[in-house]
């Protein structure tokens, strides 16, 4: 885990505030549930989107015959197959989502924290495990101990 220093105080031995990572975990309710799904298959339909430009710009390359078929090819294939697995990438997390549970916890994210330290800390109440608890837009846990 990597701690950045932003601000130590003038007296030697006294505070030091670092950053550190917190997960952000989320509590699956119908409202959320509904607005991921609707954050997926949004994102599904710009990749698709994206492959049929793809798809337009290929064929239209090739019907002009400026460049060599062969090199138009491979390099459209490298990025419709990019979309493609983007696709289905989208089509699993809108699967896994239907068979979550309400009440599941997510991650989230992680966002960056800052942390007050001062000589005769615990460290390791410091350093260990943290996360905010998010349930429909609203913090409802906070566990962990950061001073």
């Amino acid at each position: 885990m990597f701690y950045e220093v932003i601000r130590t105080s003038d007296h030697s031995g006294g505070f030091m505030q670092i950053i550190r990572k917190t997960k952000v975990k989320q509590v699956i309710t119908e409202s959320s549930k509904q607005q991921l799904k609707e954050h997926f298959e949004r994102q599904k339909a710009s990749q698709h989107k994206e492959l049929e430009q793809l798809q337009f710009e290929k064929k239209k390359l090739i019907y002009n015959n400026k460049f060599d078929q062969h090199k138009v090819e491979e390099k459209f294939s490298k990025e419709e197959l990019k979309r493609k697995q983007s696709i289905e990438w989208y089509e699993f997390q809108i699967e896994q989502l239907n068979q979550l549970p309400l009440g599941s916890e997510i991650t989230e994210r992680e966002v960056d924290e800052v942390v007050e330290v001062s000589v005769g800390d615990d460290w390791d109440q410091i350093v260990g495990p943290r996360k905010m608890v998010i349930k429909d837009g609203k913090i409802v846990q906070i566990t962990g101990d950061a001073k």
